[in-house]
């Protein structure tokens, strides 16, 4: 395999837990490019990504698989994308910054290009804007004032964040948070009626549920009923668009097994032991659900995510050894 080709592969599995990826033809895998910077700011993550053209998609599947309940900022210095967010039509030009809202749908075209990248907890952004869930898709021009407000700071941060002490890049984080609420919040407000952001704060609310109670054998859709005061056929209509709630919870479980499996921290234990440590008792039926989900085999999931480990240096050139966290490890932090 040529090194770019090694390159779109692991970059394909390393950013799968956000989008899944694609290029136009062979070709395009054989010139394949990228570069990854990362820094972690406190609960905030920053990073430089350039990389050749390609398509982005977040699919209610992956949104059902991924765990992550973030917004992602971006700042495009060189090229830009186009797409739709959940309806919503986006255009991002060279200067233009933008917001995505992870737990919501995304389907977007990029040239080659280059950004700043900042992931914000849904925890610490949301309480900061009037209408969280109206946040996604916005576009803030890099010629208006908050867009050039915006762009200073967080290119100021960027070229500043090699030199941050720990202590210095949590304290940022607050400051950070509420810049980008002041520049996104007011556009926000004007796009979603407060129905619809209540209904989908309730169901990050259930999801919120979900995963902090993923181990417990008990927890079942009728358990969730009796928690939330809702009926089951309410429940049923609310995560239709995943699956249903019952196949929310497996994939979430099953996400867990497969962020243990390709992690080195779990690399001692067996597939078997993972399964069984979140609710699945049945190789046979664990195997075949895990290959259905993520198209490859437990097996194969765990040789991957080990060369994963190993070639991700190759991708960023000058890395110094001083602990930054490149992107494999950054989605790391944001799906387990």
């Amino acid at each position: 395999m040529s090194a770019p080709e090694e390159a779109y592969w692991t970059w394909r599995s390393i950013v799968s837990p956000l989008f899944d990826v694609a290029v136009a033809d062979q070709y395009a895998v054989g010139s394949f490019q990228v570069k990854i910077e990362s820094y972690h700011l406190g609960p905030l993550l920053l990073g430089s990504v350039a990389a050749s053209a390609q398509e982005f998609r977040r699919s209610a599947v992956t949104i059902a698989r991924s765990g992550v309940d973030h917004y992602l900022v971006q700042l495009y210095p060189v090229g830009g994308y186009a797409g739709d967010a959940e309806g919503r039509a986006v255009h991002v030009r060279p200067g233009d910054l933008s917001i995505l809202d992870m737990a919501r749908t995304l389907h977007t075209r990029a040239a080659t290009f280059q950004n700043l990248s900042l992931v914000v907890p849904r925890s610490v952004l949301a309480p900061l804007v009037r209408n969280p869930d109206g946040l996604h898709g916005l576009v803030l021009s890099g010629q208006s004032a908050l867009g050039h407000l915006l762009t200073t700071y967080l290119s100021t941060i960027y070229e500043a964040a090699n030199s941050f002490t720990s202590d210095e890049g949590a304290r940022i984080c607050d400051a950070t948070a509420h810049l980008v609420a002041g520049c996104f919040g007011p556009a926000g407000d004007a796009h979603e009626t407060t129905t619809v952001a209540k209904r989908a704060a309730l169901i990050l609310t259930i999801k919120r549920y979900i995963d902090n109670n993923l181990a417990d054998p008990s927890l079942t859709v009728d358990r969730i009923a009796r928690e939330f005061r809702l009926s089951r056929a309410t429940l049923s209509r609310m995560f239709e668009p995943l699956g249903g709630l019952a196949a929310f919870i497996r994939a979430r479980r099953m996400l867990r097994c497969f962020s243990e499996i390709t992690s080195p921290a779990h690399a001692h234990r067996s597939i078997a032991d993972i399964a069984y440590s979140w609710g699945f008792n049945n190789d046979t039926a664990f195997s075949r659900t895990f290959r259905g989900m993520f198209d490859l085999s437990p097996r194969e999931a765990r040789a991957e995510g080990a060369l994963a480990h190993r070639t991700i240096k190759h991708l960023q050139p000058g890395s110094n050894g001083s602990g930054q966290l490149i992107l494999a490890e950054w989605i790391r932090y944001l799906r387990v």
